[in-house]
């Protein structure tokens, strides 16, 4: 029970950046995959799983690997050296206090990257 929970955790933090790195809301995200705001919202905060077909479709959306969705992986593509560890970099983010205007400038240049690799 404690593992799903932890996965659970994992999957939240990892969807809520995918959302802030592409500059969408929970809404937007909501109406692509054809799903309700307020399930995204409860995947963002870990108050619930996806089915296998919403998450199929997040990792669609997203091109990302479904491990990496599911913490199997640290790189969001296959390729290891896109990131040595992606969870620590999403842990200090958290950490950071930033103003709104900082972290959207980070959030911006993050897409760009992304954008890039593609």
């Amino acid at each position: 029970m404690e593992n799903q929970l932890r996965h659970r955790v994992l999957f939240s933090k990892r969807l809520s950046y995918l959302i802030k790195c592409n500059g969408l809301s929970n809404v937007e995200l909501a109406r692509a995959i054809n799903v309700s705001p307020g399930l995204i919202t409860k995947y963002t905060s870990a108050k619930s799983n996806p089915s296998y077909e919403n998450f199929i479709q997040l990792a669609d959306y997203f091109c990302v690997s479904m491990d990496f969705l599911r913490g199997k992986r640290c790189s969001i593509s296959d390729d290891p050296v896109d990131s040595d560890n992606i969870d620590y970099w999403i842990e200090l983010y958290e950490m950071i206090r930033l103003s709104e205007l900082d972290e959207k400038k980070i959030f911006e240049y993050l897409r760009l990257l992304i954008n890039n690799s593609n």
